[in-house]
């Protein structure tokens, strides 16, 4: 009986020892945030392209409806116009998005439109990385990336969320690109079959406020090997 006892014990703290490894080997959690149903309000000019973003002194959020949908519907109409909205805060890192609550985007019909956004050109690039959608990556998901969240990714690209890019460098920080077309177009359906894959890219970078876009025809990415 003792020696039954023994190795009920030592199979107890294998089993124990094992769960400790498992939980240590994980990768941490990204420094990412979701404040659910925390609305507030933001005051900002409104940009419709390439996807709905608000801009603010501060930063540029990107705009999107609940659940897998963007948000160009709520935006159409409203480039460069002084709006105010609620929106509950995603964000991972420099990268910025609101949830809109619905029905509470008002513009202010006597400011007169604000010009044209110009993106600034930061010159051509040849990068590896994974397509992600841009809600789930910057925080309502945490990883959000990765094969086993393909599916997920997929349907809200095609939903309208904007997909984006990931990459990391050699000592695995990640940095985000905004996909758009080599014109500036946005990009949905053109890419759901690449998502989660190892993908070369070559396109120009540029940056519009605080967020990088990465421009390229989706008929030009190749698939990599994928990294170690």
């Amino acid at each position: 009986m003792s020696f039954l006892r023994s190795i009920v014990v030592l199979l107890l703290a294998i089993g124990a020892g094992v769960a400790v490894l498992l939980v240590i080997s994980q990768e941490p959690f990204a420094d990412s945030k979701f404040e659910f149903q925390q609305d507030r309000e933001h005051i900002g000019v409104l940009r419709e392209f390439p996807y709905p973003a608000l801009a603010t002194p501060q930063t540029r959020f990107l705009l999107v409806d609940a659940g897998k949908h963007g948000a160009s519907a709520t935006a159409k109409g409203l480039e460069g116009k002084t709006v105010r909205l609620r929106g509950s805060l995603i964000q991972r890192g420099p990268d910025s998005m609101l949830e809109l609550v619905t029905g509470t985007v008002q513009s202010n019909p006597e400011t007169p439109p604000t010009p044209p956004e110009t993106a600034t050109d930061i010159g051509p690039a040849v990068l590896v990385g994974e397509i992600v959608d841009s809600k789930c990556f910057f925080g309502v998901m945490n990883p959000g990336n990765g094969k086993v969240h393909r599916d997920c990714a997929a349907n809200c690209i095609r939903g309208g969320i904007p997909p984006a890019f990931l990459v990391r460098d050699a000592a695995g920080n990640a940095r985000v690109f905004l996909l758009t077309g080599s014109d500036g177009r946005a990009l949905h359906q053109e890419v759901l079959d690449l998502v989660a894959e190892p993908i070369r890219i070559t396109g120009r970078i540029s940056r519009l406020g605080t967020q990088d876009f990465l421009r390229a025809e989706p008929e030009t990415f190749q698939r990599a090997a994928a990294q170690p």
